[in-house]
Formats: C-alpha cells, sequence, structure tokens
C-alpha cells in the first residue's frame, strides 16, 4: 500500500499536466498570449503598455480565482467552468470597489495633505479674470499640430533616451573665494540656481527633495548624480524667488528647510508656503511687473512669463507664474522660469535689459505645448530679444516630463548659440564659477552612454518566436471554441 502512494502522485502530476495542455485550455491560452505579449512589448521598449497588460493579466487571474471560490460559485451548475455571466458580474463589482476606493482616497488626500499648499483667493489684478490668471498673450496647451491622442501615444513607447542610462555627472558642490563686487553661479539642475556674494545669497526654484515631481513625491524621480546635493551643504540663503507653485519649482520640503529666508513669490503662492508654516512677514507677493528694492544692493521685478500655475485638481491658473529681474553690483540677470517663447521678452529688454546673464527654459518642450516650454531655436532666440551677453539653459537634466531626448536641449541650444553667435554657457551639475571670467562651456553630457536600442532588435528570432507563441496563445482558446460552437449547432 505505501509502495503505491509515489505512482498515484505521478498519475495525479500527469493529469493535471493532460488537463493544462488539453486543447481549448483558457488558463494555458490566455497565459501563452499575455506572456508573450509582455515580453515582446518588454523588448521593444513598449513598457507603458507593458503595465496596462499586467494589469489586465492581474484582473484576469483575480476573476478566475474568485469564481472558483465557494463565495462566488453557489449558484453556478459546474464550479470547475464558471459562466462568462458571472465573471463580468465579478469584475464589475472589482472595479466599482477599485474606482470608489480611489475616488475615496483622493478626497482623503486633497482635503488633508498639506501637499497641494493653500487656497489663493481672489485678486485684483488686470491679469485676474473669472478665478483664474491669464497670459498677456493667447496661450493654449494644446495645439492643431499635435494631438492628444497622438501625444498619449507616444508617451506609451519607452524611449530609453528619455532618461540617461546611467548616472549624470556631477561636482561636489564648492564655494569660491570672492572679491567685493563679485559674485558666483551655481546650478544644481532644473531650475534651481544659487547666485553668492560676500553680501546675500540667492536661490530660484530651490528643489533638493529625492521624491518625485509631483504630490505625495508621486511624480517623476530625479535623475541619479554622482554627488547629492542638500539645504545643509549650502551658504546661509537670504532671499529666494519664486517663478511658480509647479511640484518641480516649488517644493515644500526644501520650502520648510529654508524658512528663515524671505521668500518673494507670484501672486497667490504666499498661502502655499504659509499652509507649510513660512511667518507671513517673510514673504512678498508680486504682480507683472511689480518691483522693490530688496536691500541697498539688490533690486528685483517680477516680469510675464508665458506659461500656468496649480498644484491640485480644480486649481489650474489661480496663482500667477512669471519670471524674475534681478539687478545688483550693476549686473542684470533674467530668470524666465518655465516659458513658452513670447514677444513680450523684447518689452522686458527694452525695460531692464540688457541682461549680463539668463537663465531660460530650455528643456521638457513637445509640439503638443510650445505655448509653455519653449524649443531651442526659441532659446537663441529669447537671448538675442532679451539682448543677454550670457545665457545658461535651465528647466534641464533632472526630470523625465517630456518625450525628447534628456541631453537634447544642452546639445541643441549649444549648438543653434554657435551659430547665431550667442554665448551659451553649460555648467556641469554641481559646479560653481565666478561670474566675469571664463565661461563653463563644457559638453559634459557627451561622456554619457546616449541610450539603448530595444533588445529585440539586436534579437529578431526572439522576436519571431514570441509572436508565434502569441498566435499559439490565442489560437489555442479560439479553435476549441469554434469547434465546439459548431458541434452545438449541428446537434441542434
Amino acid at each position: 500500500m505505501q509502495g503505491a502512494e509515489p505512482s498515484t502522485d505521478k498519475s495525479a502530476e500527469a493529469s493535471s499536466l493532460s488537463r493544462l495542455l488539453e486543447p481549448g485550455n483558457d488558463t494555458l491560452g490566455y497565459t501563452l498570449f499575455l506572456s508573450s505579449l509582455v515580453l515582446w512589448s518588454e523588448g521593444n521598449n513598449l513598457r507603458s503598455i507593458n503595465i496596462i497588460l499586467i494589469i489586465i493579466a492581474v484582473f484576469w487571474l483575480t476573476v478566475n480565482l474568485m469564481t472558483r471560490t465557494r463565495l462566488f460559485t453557489k449558484k453556478e451548475k459546474n464550479p470547475d467552468k464558471p459562466s462568462r455571466k458571472r465573471k463580468a458580474k465579478l469584475l464589475s463589482l472589482i472595479l466599482v470597489v477599485l474606482v470608489a476606493f480611489m475616488v475615496l482616497a483622493t478626497t482623503i488626500v486633497v482635503n488633508f495633505s498639506d501637499d497641494f499648499g493653500g487656497d489663493a483667493p481672489e485678486y485684483d489684478s488686470p491679469h485676474y479674470h473669472d478665478g483664474a490668471f491669464e497670459n498677456i498673450e493667447p496661450t493654449s496647451l494644446s495645439n492643431d499640430n499635435a494631438s492628444t491622442w497622438d501625444t498619449l501615444g507616444q508617451y506609451m513607447v519607452s524611449d530609453n533616451c528619455r532618461s540617461p542610462d546611467e548616472v549624470l555627472p556631477s561636482q561636489d558642490f564648492e564655494l569660491k573665494d570672492l572679491e567685493d563686487g563679485e559674485f558666483s553661479v551655481s546650478w544644481f539642475g532644473h531650475s534651481t540656481v544659487l547666485l553668492h556674494t560676500n553680501d546675500f545669497s540667492i536661490i530660484t526654484d530651490p528643489v533638493f527633495s529625492t521624491g518625485g515631481a509631483g504630490p505625495l513625491s508621486l511624480g517623476p524621480s530625479p535623475f541619479p548624480y554622482e554627488d547629492e546635493y542638500t539645504v545643509d551643504e549650502l551658504p546661509e540663503i537670504d532671499y529666494v524667488f519664486i517663478s511658480h507653485d509647479h511640484y518641480d519649482h516649488l517644493d515644500k520640503n526644501t520650502v520648510r528647510e529654508l524658512s528663515d529666508s524671505m521668500f518673494y513669490v507670484p501672486l497667490g503662492v504666499k498661502f502655499h508656503l504659509m499652509e507649510w508654516g513660512i511667518d507671513e512677514g517673510n514673504i512678498v507677493e508680486f504682480d507683472w511687473y511689480d518691483e522693490t528694492n530688496v536691500s541697498d544692493e539688490l533690486f528685483a521685478a517680477f516680469a510675464p512669463s508665458r506659461h500656468f500655475s496649480g498644484r491640485g485638481i480644480t486649481d489650474n491658473s489661480a496663482t500667477l507664474w512669471g519670471s524674475w529681474v534681478l539687478k545688483f553690483f550693476d549686473k542684470s540677470i533674467y530668470f524666465s522660469g518655465d516659458t513658452g517663447y513670447m514677444e513680450e521678452f523684447k518689452n522686458i529688454s527694452t525695460k531692464y535689459g540688457p541682461f549680463d546673464l539668463a537663465f531660460l527654459d530650455a528643456g521638457q518642450y513637445n509640439i503638443a505645448w510650445e505655448h509653455v516650454h519653449m524649443h531651442p531655436d526659441q532659446v537663441i532666440q529669447a537671448a538675442i530679444d532679451l539682448n543677454a551677453s550670457v545665457s545658461i539653459p535651465i528647466h534641464i537634466s533632472k526630470y523625465e516630463l517630456a518625450l525628447h531626448h534628456w541631453y537634447e536641449p544642452m546639445e541643441l541650444v549649444s549648438t543653434y548659440g554657435a551659430e547665431q553667435n550667442v554665448t551659451i554657457a553649460t555648467p556641469i551639475l554641481g559646479s560653481t564659477f565666478i561670474f566675469g571670467e571664463d565661461v563653463p562651456q563644457e559638453k559634459w553630457w557627451r561622456g554619457v552612454t546616449v541610450c539603448t536600442d530595444p533588445f529585440l532588435d539586436d534579437y529578431p528570432l526572439v522576436e519571431y518566436a514570441l509572436v508565434y507563441t502569441n498566435v499559439i496563445g490565442v489560437l489555442w482558446v479560439v479553435v476549441p471554441k469554434i469547434k465546439s460552437r459548431g458541434e452545438s449547432t449541428e446537434e441542434e
């Protein structure tokens, strides 16, 4: 009797295997279909599509497992083969519960999380109408030349070139010894720029958090650098200038670390800062073309840009956005914030220029939103319009937010600048240089591996095998069902 048990086990295993390999077995057919499609998508860098496929597979597996439990098979004549109606009802129940959970979670987060900041009041401003600020030039977040569906389809394809394949080179942050009347420039990626003098320090759009650029740190994560930078490494920051309230420019955690500084912000942004514990006396609000003497040495003016704002679901353009003009030591500096190209650059130059140094939005562009982010050729034109002696591309090299290759803005802006005799500085991340000395123009991005080709480009036989496996999976399910329906028709 004891000797018969292994034989029984083997026969049971053989029986299970035979059932699995039986034509018409949904489990095997769908498994072959989905697994081959997932692997094919992965090999072609279609990773967003892959996520969708995996979600479908999880739902399919969940429904099939649940329909085989006692709770959901009470009304089934054959529990081993639940009806399609039963599966559809169960799937509907899961989706309803999931949607309800997401709505509840979103409501709780929006109402109780301080990531979204405070609520801005209505403003008596010539640029404020019907609860929202407006650009001085007609501006749209869509474009007739690129449909929303087209753009979404491009995002579904994961191009490895959109983010670096390796750790980006950088330098340890170290301040320079300065003479009176000199200032240094340090760039920490994206739009975070430190201007340091012996008398004061200025920082723009400071973001030092390691989380994603979105609420609850759920947005795109920063690119990896050789060096990590923190607020603790900085000199004492006297003045913080904010261009607008998007998460990649206004970071809650960084703001709290700079709570002793003076903040200069667009209209409405004050209420975010107050929500995060910043004293109202440390915040100064600006409308476009408002000016102030920050100190005996520093003049500041808030100028227009062509963009939008918002941190939540219902606060689109409830706060203002713009650019900054800073003047000290007989130098004029322009910081664009996020902006599309605009004719207003010429007016800004007439009023406050020419500029010795301009920091210009040069990344995260796309034809679909060309009104709110400049393309590389427009960056050069903006530098010309502003009469800028030296321009530095910003809004680059930190997040994957657009469809272009991560290195493309620096490469194209520096190339177009050389063609138009426009001086473009391209400092390496974390580096510090004294303005007026040598202009940093190292092509540091060229030392980084450009991108990785899709895996299946080098292994076409593997791709063919996956396609054939996909077809077999479909046929494994479909052919027996067609045959079964034909037999049923004949019996009738």
